[in-house]
């Protein structure tokens, strides 16, 4: 045994004195010029050294065969060329030629970058095209945000890996995707990633490369230096890796920033966490959860002010590593892993946007079609069977500088109490091996939950938040328990819209990720986000508004309200009392969907349309399901309509009942519909999981528009008096 042992010895030791006798040594030498004028002080590498450039923008740097890219790092007040959203800041070097000639050209800036914005996002994950599908969704809200700031400052982005799921061959579609956004938008490489079917670390990020240049780099914008990190560290077997950052690349960093001077604030992007969520458990600190040798990094970044960023969890946190070292871990572009807008902590789907005033640095969550000021997420008793007597909040942002206070009609109770524990949405979301897509799915534990107890029945509860910049954000709820009815449903959610003005955004969302396709049913019209001229509250109804108006490039602006993951429900009693609108090409509706597609998209995991309207039929309403054995596309739909001769002048009560075995709709309490379980799995009944209530107002479409729109009846308003949830105990 020891012979062999001495035998693979020697052949390793004669193997890489090949691949040295093999190395070349190669001078690159080049200008960097902005304009035709030479750029001095710009950092070119070739990811071992770094040299920088003479007052004229020329420099040399040697090399050798072994380094693949010669690249810059970009200088404060300049940008560089940008290909599919991608900035291109380096250049193949060539194989076997000991000289050559690289130049860069670069592109003086217009806006003064000293404040400047980022969007920082992680784990877009693509596994398939209609991943890809929901990440332009997920783009167009970015692009909004973006469209937002950029009015004021330069932006730009910040992607934290895991750009795709080990799919490779989709690196050019994501680029394509995030072009749309109109800004750079840098990379760092995840584990999801890498070439794992080559043979070392090395040789792993070879695709990356060719897509994305350097795994690792710098910039600087304004006062800020950006640095990104490979912190992915494959070990040439199967799909194992581990959070390392190997030598090359940290006297790569102290070159780096040795340029830098001492203070300033910079901003370090990889993909796994330096540290875990519970640095207190020594346990946590697994090989692939966290960077192994981050002393020797934090060691590094000692003379600065430094903001860590990383992704990977699918899980938000801060953690405060020292007073000049913070690291900030994003919840997932994709949620959980694209079977659910939230992430398996309960944060939602979403980016975090960064502002540089200077070298001061502020940020805020931003989940995907929620608004800035969404910051918590607040369950009434019960939400958390642990704590079954306490209200629980989220704060999915939050870290120490935070205050999350509450107050109990009106008088202060002090702080609420932080806790680990599992989102309560999250928790009946990602029950473990429901997924039919990813089996293993399941909720994740966070420090960023807190409860307090002693709830008076009936009290009026307000929570307020202030974030470490001293914005406050606050929600209500009552603790009121509702009297048991006499047929057994007990009422565990309503809103009689009884506040006058905006939809209560801690029941409601607004939907606008259809827009653009026309919902798949080829509506006319545009939904708003928050317009008063679509939505409102008003003695006491809630008034959905169509109006014919040049919208966002169609003719016609409404309102589509949800409660998903505000209100999600398996089984329970849902009530609504409502007015249809009068006219031709009108197509109102009160219907639910799946919070999550567990059994595939539509309709495999199920609709439930407890009411829907048509104009040109004004006096029938009808209730129908969906599933993937019974739909319209095949025509085998199952539902009923029902005559009601004044759904269009007089409110009436449109209620479903939804239990295990069957489906049930009334009008006024009259049973019209009924859609029974045959126990024959989830082709004909997917009516086992969590679905949320839809309010909506189409226009046109292949139903509503069947006889063509009255364009003299507008505006057409569909009211709304009440919503109420009972379910049974």
């Amino acid at each position: 045994m020891r012979f062999k042992t001495i035998i693979a010895l020697v052949i390793s030791l004669m193997m890489m004195n090949l691949a040295m006798a093999q190395r070349t040594n190669i001078t690159i030498q080049g200008t960097i010029t902005s304009n035709g004028k030479g750029v001095g002080g710009v950092a070119v590498t070739d990811g071992v050294s770094v040299v920088t450039t003479g007052s004229n923008g020329k420099y040399t740097l040697q090399t050798t065969s072994d380094s693949k890219l010669v690249y810059y790092s970009l200088p404060s007040g300049y940008s560089s060329p940008v290909v599919d959203g991608v900035p291109v800041f380096y250049r193949k070097i060539e194989a076997g030629k000991p000289k050559q000639k690289v130049d860069f050209e670069i592109i003086k800036s217009s806006k003064n970058q000293d404040s400047h914005a980022f969007i920082a996002w992680a784990d877009p994950q693509v596994l398939d095209p209609e991943d890809l599908d929901k990440l332009r969704t997920v783009v167009r809200d970015v692009k909004q945000t973006i469209d937002g700031l950029s009015e004021k400052y330069p932006v730009h982005g910040i992607g934290l890996g895991d750009i795709v799921f080990d799919k490779l061959n989709y690196f050019d579609d994501y680029k394509q995707i995030i072009s749309v956004t109109g800004i750079p938008f840098y990379q760092a490489l995840g584990n999801h990633d890498m070439d794992y079917n080559n043979r070392s670390d090395e040789l792993s990020a070879l695709s990356y490369k060719e897509k994305f240049g350097p795994p690792y780099y710098s910039f600087n914008v304004g006062k800020i230096h950006y640095v990104v990190l490979k912190d992915v560290y494959y070990y040439g077997d199967s799909y194992r890796y581990m959070g390392y950052i190997p030598e090359t690349q940290l006297r790569w960093l102290e070159q780096d920033l040795a340029l830098v001077e001492p203070g300033s604030t910079v901003i370090v992007s990889l993909h796994i966490p330096t540290i875990s969520n519970q640095p207190e458990n020594p346990a946590s600190n697994s090989l692939s959860g966290t960077v192994m040798n981050r002393q020797a990094l934090y060691k590094i970044l000692e003379p600065f002010n430094t903001h860590i960023l990383a992704g990977h969890s699918h899980t938000q946190w801060n953690t405060i590593i020292s007073p000049k070292l913070h690291e900030h871990v994003h919840a997932a572009a994709s949620g959980a892993w694209w079977q659910g807008d939230i992430s398996t902590d309960g944060s939602p789907q979403g980016y975090t946007v960064y502002i540089a005033e200077g070298s001061k640095l502020s940020w805020y969550f931003k989940g995907v079609g929620l608004s800035a000021d969404e910051q918590f997420r607040l369950y009434p008793p019960g939400a958390d069977q642990k704590y079954p007597d306490c209200i629980i909040a989220n704060v999915y942002n939050y870290d120490p500088e935070w205050k999350v206070e509450w107050y109990e009609n009106g008088r202060y109770m002090g702080a609420m109490q932080q806790y680990r524990g599992r989102d309560p949405q999250a928790a009946e979301m990602y029950q473990p091996g429901k997924n039919k897509r990813h089996s293993w799915l399941s909720s994740s534990e966070t420090g960023h939950l807190f409860r307090a107890s002693t709830v008076k029945p009936g009290a009026k509860i307000t929570v307020v938040v202030t974030d470490r910049f001293g914005k406050k954000y606050q929600k209500e709820l009552t603790t009121e328990k509702q009297a048991v009815s006499e047929d057994g449903w007990t009422m565990i959610w309503r809103d009689e819209f009884s506040l006058e003005g905006m939809p209560d955004t801690t029941k409601w969302n607004y939907d606008t990720h259809g827009n653009d396709w026309g919902w798949g049913n080829n509506e006319k019209q545009w939904y708003t986000e928050a317009d008063p001229k679509n939505v409102g509250i008003n003695n006491g109804i809630l008034r959905i508004t169509a109006r014919k108006e040049p919208t966002q490039g169609k003719d016609y602006s409404s309102a589509r309200l949800t409660t998903k993951n505000k209100g999600d429900w398996k089984y329970g009693k849902f009530e609504i009392r409502a007015k249809m609108p009068t006219g031709r090409g009108t197509w109102p509706a009160i219907w639910m969907l799946p919070t999550v597609n567990t059994y595939g998209g539509w309709p495999k995991s199920g609709e439930i349309d407890i009411m829907e309207h048509v104009g040109y039929d004004p006096d029938t309403v009808h209730s129908t399901v969906h599933t993937g054995k019974f739909n319209h596309m095949i025509g085998t739909q199952v539902g009923k309509p029902i005559h009601i001769k004044t759904a269009t002048t007089d409110f009436h009560v449109y209620t479903t009942e939804w239990d295990e075995n069957e489906i049930r709709s009334y009008v006024d309490g009259e049973l019209y519909f009924t859609f029974r379980n045959e126990g024959s799995g989830y082709e004909a009944w997917p009516f086992d999981q969590p679905f949320h209530l839809i309010l909506n107002l189409a226009i046109g479409g292949g139903w509503g528009g069947r006889k063509g729109i009255d364009n003299d009846l507008f505006p057409h308003v569909f009211e709304i008096d009440y919503v109420r949830v009972y379910q049974k105990e």
